[in-house]
């Protein structure tokens, strides 16, 4: 079984984390449906899951037989739906999520939407099902010329925030201001095989992440690709505030621009809260390398050691001022 998808994560524009109720009606974006939060150990919501009917192509990658000359112009067809949802974490972090099966066909042909409909979150192709092919062929998808008609993952990912980011609960004014990133992912689900997982960034806003492992539901593992793109996400806006703060030049400075991650970011951290327990050796592995947890601590202490430095130096200022103010008016001091 072959799943993929893609996941865009980003900084709410709004002033404030938003509360349980307040995220809870963000994220109604289908009636009827119901929005599933999760209270600790950081505050989790999801939109109910929308399906997209789609009638696309494929790209396949490269033969292994023929890894240097074929140049990855290879694509198959396939029809059905996209599952797509909305995703905030603390009520800060918003992620557009967009995943599919990829399925081998049930009739060698193109059948009535009412077949597709009744396999929901679902593309059958109509030719050879190559999952290792497909896999590599989507995640490199974005580095080929010409991408016409192929599944556009990123354009229902998009899609499935747009309304909550037009919500007028928002008020536009993000307390950071930060970038957004983007994950494309691909599984391949097999009981027979290993399990394996590699993450690589890709510029400065892109990651692509493959995974080899059992058979497991597509959703879970779409949650477990979110909860890492929520934390890469951490990783990469922490990491440039800190390349912002001039450390060791202004020191209020300094202080300005790290406070605010002390009070919006640092408390989000729980990598592999949102991982089912039959993915959990996807953190296992990517603890030892690249060790993610490591660099967050590193940075999270330099962060708090230069507040506490920067608050240290400036309470040294005000009291020489506050001397000198006394010398010069002929108190005591």
């Amino acid at each position: 079984m072959l799943i993929v998808g893609e996941i865009h994560t980003a900084l709410l524009p709004h002033s404030r984390p938003l509360t349980a109720e307040e995220a809870r009606a963000a994220l109604s974006l289908a009636v009827g449906e119901t929005v599933v939060q999760w209270a600790r150990p950081v505050a989790h919501t999801a939109s109910p899951t929308l399906l997209h009917g789609v009638d696309c192509r494929l790209p396949l990658g490269a033969k292994p037989e023929k890894r240097h000359a074929d140049k990855g112009a290879s694509t198959v067809r396939a029809v059905g739906t996209v599952c797509s949802r909305a995703v905030l974490t603390g009520g800060h972090l918003l992620q557009g999520s967009a995943w599919t099966t990829v399925a081998a066909p049930e009739q060698p042909r193109r059948m009535p939407w009412s077949h597709y409909l009744a396999h929901p979150g679902t593309l059958e192709t109509i030719g050879n099902f190559e999952a290792r092919r497909l896999a590599e062929g989507f995640l490199l998808a974005e580095g080929r010329r010409d991408r016409t008609g192929l599944v556009d993952t990123a354009a229902i990912a998009r899609h499935s925030i747009h309304d909550v980011l037009s919500r007028p609960v928002l008020d536009q004014r993000p307390p950071i201001k930060t970038g957004s990133t983007r994950l494309r992912w691909a599984a391949i689900a097999d009981a027979g095989s290993g399990r394996a997982v590699a993450f690589r960034l890709v510029g400065n806003d892109r990651r692509r992440m493959s995974l080899v492992t059992g058979l497991c539901e597509p959703e879970q593992i779409a949650a477990a690709a979110e909860d890492l793109a929520v934390h890469d996400w951490l990783l990469t806006a922490v990491s440039a505030r800190i390349a912002l703060a001039r450390i060791g030049d202004d020191p209020r400075h300094t202080l300005r621009t790290l406070r605010p991650v002390v009070d919006h970011l640092l408390h989000l951290w729980s990598s592999g809260t949102r991982t089912s327990q039959d993915l959990e050796f996807m953190w296992d592995q990517l603890e030892r390398r690249p060790g993610l947890t490591r660099q967050w601590t590193t940075m999270t202490e330099r962060v708090r050691s230069q507040i506490d430095y920067g608050a240290a130096d400036l309470a040294a200022k005000m009291l020489d001022l506050m001397e000198e103010r006394q010398r010069q008016s002929g108190g005591p001091y």
